[in-house]
């Protein structure tokens, strides 16, 4: 997401001019209300989830990152395409927004319950399409 939308939120609910440091207390500490914060923090998180959909489309305009995993009736198979892990039809590739839960995988401890509950749901709780 680009500096300047957040400015805008920034702008439109919490009346903060600007995100630049001025070097001056009295312009970079703000007071703002709970209701503020809620309202910023909704619109960010809409304006990312947006620029996220706009890249699973392929859009490159205020794109974030996105990543493919393939999932197999709910089991998570690996990241990229579904023809990539398996021939059954009902594998199916699934765009989401970053699933840092596969660095999990690293450590054979919590490999299984990674593969199992964390990352399958992370990819639920993620999917754009």
């Amino acid at each position: 997401m680009h500096k300047k939308t957040l400015t805008t939120i920034a702008q439109q609910h919490l009346d903060v001019a600007t995100l630049e440091t001025r070097g001056n207390d009295s312009l970079d500490f703000h007071s703002v209300p709970a209701w503020g914060i809620d309202a910023a923090l909704t619109a960010a998180y809409f304006a990312g989830y947006a620029a996220a959909v706009r890249a699973a489309n392929g859009s490159s305009a205020d794109a974030l990152t996105t990543e493919r995993h393939t999932m197999l009736c709910g089991i998570w198979l690996g990241e990229g395409e579904a023809t990539d892990w398996s021939l059954d039809q009902r594998a199916e590739t699934v765009v989401t927004l970053p699933i840092p839960e596969v660095e999990l995988l690293a450590y054979h401890w919590t490999e299984r319950k990674a593969c199992d509950v964390l990352i399958p749901t992370a990819i639920r709780q993620r999917r754009i399409a």
